[in-house]
């Protein structure tokens, strides 16, 4: 009997293919049984917006059976054909601030140029209304330290998870506190995603799961999705809000998410806990009690 099988998919660039080579790594050893290739879909960015996804048509497609892919990078709704199977252990969700000494956002100085990897991180620091100005970079890190190194940009800012992916963790100079530069859903987290009719594609997946990074991840995707999107009853919607959130599980299984939805001038926080299993509740519920804010002001 021939062995099966799975072509694993991944971004461009030097992190989604470590990744993806480490989760193939895993796969292997756990899954002697199956054949598995991996494939690099060119042009699928590193961060993609709400729209088409090369990554994910790809995988509707079936070109690949299983894309491994960072949570940050997915559109917060996915085709109904494709489930997320798994989330490894999540590494540091925090963003992190690069320097060549300032160790602080809020010390550097007027003027500074700082780069960052989406424009939803520049709204985030213009948010924090510091007179710097925000520098969209490349996101390959090697060339974006060397930016710093010339002086071209007085600071950067990336999620610390890259940092430690590619061996710079010496450059963690500040991880950034959540309540003052909110990660964006699912950083820091790795996803492996399969059709949802491919059920040994789910198995092979799945033994990469780690439910407490899972859990977490859909509550802030959830979270972020729901006020993308609005409540089923209304049009009403915060499709032009920035959206932060960081949802932490612990051993006895609670689960609290912190939610930061920028809109304008206007930057608002909340924050809810109940039972990890119900993630996507109380995303919903969190996003709910945004809105609301929202509206009274």
């Amino acid at each position: 009997m021939a062995m099966a099988r799975i072509v694993l998919g991944n971004r461009d660039g030097a992190l989604a293919l470590r990744q993806a080579r480490e989760a193939l790594e895993q796969l292997t050893d756990e899954w002697p049984d199956v054949n598995f290739a991996l494939r690099t879909i060119k042009n699928a960015a590193a961060t993609s917006s709400d729209g088409d996804d090369p990554l994910v048509r790809s995988l509707v497609n079936g070109d690949i059976g299983v894309a491994v892919a960072q949570l940050e990078t997915l559109p917060l709704a996915l085709p109904e054909e494709v489930t997320l199977a798994a989330v490894s252990r999540r590494l540091e969700p925090r963003t992190a601030l690069v320097t060549k000494g300032t160790r602080a956002l809020a010390d550097l100085p007027r003027g500074a140029r700082v780069g960052v990897l989406t424009p939803r991180d520049a709204a985030y620091l213009a948010g924090q209304h510091l007179g710097v100005e925000a520098v969209e970079v490349s996101g390959t890190i090697e060339s974006d330290l060397k930016l710093l190194t010339s002086g071209e940009l007085d600071g950067l800012l990336v999620p610390a998870a890259t940092l430690i992916a590619l061996d710079h963790r010496n450059r963690l100079d500040n991880v950034l506190d959540p309540e003052a530069f909110a990660p964006a859903p699912g950083q820091g987290a790795l996803g492996l995603l399969v059709r949802a009719d491919d059920d040994l594609a789910f198995e092979v997946a799945y033994s990469l799961q780690h439910r407490p990074s899972f859990d977490r991840v859909r509550a802030e995707r959830s979270f972020a999705r729901s006020l993308r999107q609005g409540p089923p009853e209304s049009d009403e919607a915060c499709r032009e809000c920035v959206v932060g959130a960081l949802a932490n599980v612990t051993d006895d299984g609670e689960l609290t998410l912190f939610g930061a939805v920028l809109r304008g001038e206007t930057t608002l926080q909340a924050s809810v806990s109940g039972e990890a299993k119900e993630a996507d509740e109380l995303g919903r519920e969190l996003a709910q009690d945004v809105r609301r804010q929202l509206a009274g002001l």
